[in-house]
């Protein structure tokens, strides 16, 4: 299992940029993928076990795919945690992911019909709430306002059969609540028509004087280098996380593969095999943000050398006074670069 790292550091280090947003995007892509593949590999083994060992495959195979999707919400990720779901008898919860991937934007119409074929066979199964507003847009809390909104109407949620109590709120509309009673097997409809918010007329303040800058503007240079230098830190933490977890999961290998030293059973050498094939792919997304982290720190000093070399000294100011007295002159030559 050791680390690959330089072979993809050539590679990587005409990949600098000096957006802190893009670099950590990469990192959670990166990260996130691990998890992705993770659940993928854990899913096809389910297809081949059987019994017991299939089920226990098929949730850490969900363990891994929710793992992806609370990094990046990926359609891929939505799709495949919904199939999970269904396999292991969870409905109500593969009907709502189900959901959420439909309400992606720019699904070709095969996969559109694909999934909606897939939740609608779960109805028989489950209660579902639709709620409509009008008008549409308005965000649905149900049954606990203190946690996050289940997404925008129109919605449709799979539900635990019985009395539910529905929040509604949009803004610029009076908010709404109502109960309304689901049963297995059925799609109970909850239509509400929101009222808009009466606004009184705000009588506008004069608007305060504009302060005087406290100090001039950062040239552009220095910006993309204090950027690039922050990305850098957040690459090299994000390369640190995932070295560590692969120290971890290395550290369960040589365990692993010392259990099946002592017993020579099948499933310890499964196991051992599952956690070499982990660590190699953690070891992997590390060497991505190491090369990553060292490629940017690279940037963030030759983007700061060119802001130095740009910056441009002060030119010498002369004075002269006369008077009937006499009259003298004066010089002024600074000395380094103006700031």
């Amino acid at each position: 299992m050791l680390s690959r790292f330089p072979l993809v550091l050539v590679a990587l280090l005409c990949l600098a940029s000096p957006s802190v947003t893009a670099a950590q995007s990469s990192s959670e892509n990166a990260e996130a993928r691990v998890y992705f593949e993770e659940g993928n590999r854990l899913f096809e083994q389910a297809n081949r076990a059987r019994a017991a060992q299939r089920t226990e495959l098929l949730q850490r195979s969900l363990e891994a795919y929710v793992d992806s999707l609370r990094i990046v919400r990926s359609r891929n990720a939505l799709f495949n945690a919904a199939i999970v779901l269904g396999e292991l008898g969870r409905n109500d919860a593969a009907f709502n992911y189900f959901g959420e991937y439909l309400t992606i934007e720019g699904l070709s119409e095969e996969d559109r019909a694909n999934a909606t074929a897939r939740r609608d066979a779960l109805r028989t199964d489950v209660a579902v709430l639709r709620v409509t507003t009008e008008p549409a847009g308005a965000l649905l809390w149900l049954d606990r306002k203190d946690l996050a909104p289940r997404g925008a109407t129109p919605i449709e949620l799979a539900v635990p059969p019985g009395e539910h109590r529905a929040f509604v709120e949009k803004e610029g509309y009076e908010p709404v609540e109502q109960v309304q009673t689901v049963a297995p097997g059925k799609t109970t409809e909850m239509e509400l028509a929101l009222m808009a918010t009466v606004v009184e007329p705000l009588i506008p303040e004069p608007e305060p004087m504009p302060e005087l800058a406290s100090e001039p503007p950062r040239p552009r240079l220095r910006n993309a280098a204090i950027g690039t230098a922050a990305s850098t830190l957040a690459t090299a933490a994000v390369g640190l996380g995932l070295s560590l977890r692969a120290r971890t999961l290395r550290d369960d290998y040589d365990q692993a593969a010392a259990q099946f030293g002592l017993t020579k059973d099948p499933a310890d050498y499964q196991r051992a095999q599952d956690l070499a094939d982990r660590t190699e792919r953690f070891n992997l997304a590390a060497d991505v943000m190491w090369g990553t982290t060292i490629a940017l720190g690279i940037s963030a000093i030759v983007l700061y050398g060119v802001h130095r070399k740009k910056q441009k000294r002060e030119a010498p100011e002369v004075a002269v006074s006369l008077s009937r007295q006499g009259g003298f002159a004066s010089i002024r030559m600074p000395f380094g670069a103006a700031q």
